[in-house]
């Protein structure tokens, strides 16, 4: 931990994190708000799979007696751990999922295919600080939960690994060929920082990643891509979300 015990206390306060009452895990859209997507929040929570859902910004929901918190990250792993840090590692939760998109690096990838990451190969510059080298991991029973129900929901996921990094513009055609020759599955910017620093305070996290572009295929200048066409998988893979956490 980074406080002790009554600092802790004023970091949450001050935070918010006491104003929010108890919950038991955190949902993070990274690099994004909720609100992007057209039906979020949803007029009616049932569609999601909660039993209730209230807030702004911040949402918290209930399923099944467990709480869950909704929220946001800035893009990029130094401004993503802002959130992560307070919502998730400086909160009562112990468990959290990262929902977010990523470039696919490989021809096979078609764009809407789910990742689910096992690891992730650091190439920003925030997991150093935790004491990180070169990959951060998920927690892999909740990867293995995340696979199950990604495929009751009738899709077929890929796992492995995954490569975040800090600079998008530098995203060029050298290092996506040799990222895929390695092997790696997709490129994004939270993912490595997630997993580093929720490791740093024995949280449990994974991260579900949803393939928004190819990289490979076009200049490296498209950015960002179209998310229109994979709203509908994004929403599903909410469910997909509060269902491992839930279920």
């Amino acid at each position: 931990m980074l406080f002790d015990q009554k600092n802790e206390k004023e970091f949450r306060r001050k935070q918010g994190i006491e104003e929010l009452g108890g919950y038991d895990a955190v949902i993070f859209r990274l690099g994004l708000s909720f609100e992007g997507l057209p039906n979020f929040p949803p007029p009616e929570p049932e569609v999601y799979g909660l039993e209730s859902l209230s807030g702004s910004k911040i949402y918290k929901g209930s399923r099944g007696g467990k709480e869950i918190l909704f929220a946001p990250t800035l893009m990029g792993a130094p401004a993503a751990s802002f959130n992560i840090e307070r919502y998730l590692c400086h909160s009562p939760a112990s468990v959290g999922i990262g929902l977010g998109y990523c470039g696919g690096l490989k021809a096979e990838i078609e764009i809407g295919r789910i990742i689910i990451p096992a690891k992730a190969i650091i190439g920003e510059g925030t997991s150093k600080y935790y004491g990180k080298g070169e990959i951060s991991s998920a927690d892999q029973s909740l990867v293995r939960r995340l696979v199950d129900v990604t495929r009751r929901f009738g899709y077929e996921p890929l796992v492995g690994e995954i490569y975040s990094i800090d600079a998008p513009l530098m995203e060029t055609p050298d290092l996506i060929s040799e990222l895929s020759q390695q092997g790696i599955l997709g490129i994004d910017m939270e993912t490595s920082a997630l997993f580093s620093i929720a490791e740093y305070h024995s949280k449990r996290v994974a991260a579900i990643l949803v393939v928004s572009d190819k990289p490979y295929e076009g200049s490296v200048y498209d950015f960002p891509p179209p998310l229109q066409a994979i709203e509908g998988v994004t929403e599903d893979v909410i469910k997909i979300c509060i269902e491992a956490l839930t279920g």
